[in-house]
């Protein structure tokens, strides 16, 4: 039998809504509130701070690095070029002295047939 056409139906009562808001109303501020006035207080927070990092100077401390520098470089170029040996192809260099000695002697070679300049 349909509820519909009985005359003995009674709807449930539903609970009520207004004690509800009160509670809300009572304990302070309701939830949703409370969540945006915690989000803005942070956003205030974070902001002061990015401000104030930007006033106070970071002074960079200088170490120095401990490794091969410029002079090392140098020195190492210039103890090759200043001395006598073997490449690792097998090839055998001399100093830079001695070659310009050498140049200085014997002259650069010169072509027999140079081909015209243009």
């Amino acid at each position: 039998m349909s509820f519909r056409y009985s005359n003995n139906y009674k709807p449930q009562p539903q609970p009520e809504v207004q004690p509800q808001l009160q509670a809300q109303t009572q304990e302070g501020m309701p939830r949703e509130r409370r969540l945006i006035v915690g989000y803005l207080i942070t956003f205030l927070v974070v902001s002061l701070i990015v401000l104030w990092a930007g006033r106070f100077p970071i002074v960079p401390s200088v170490t120095p690095l401990d490794g091969p520098n410029a002079a090392n470089y140098q020195a190492q170029a210039r103890a090759l070029l200043g001395s006598y040996g073997t490449t690792a192809e097998g090839k055998v260099h001399i100093s830079i002295d001695r070659a310009m000695e050498l140049i200085a002697q014997r002259g650069l070679p010169v072509r027999d047939n140079p081909s015209p300049t243009p």
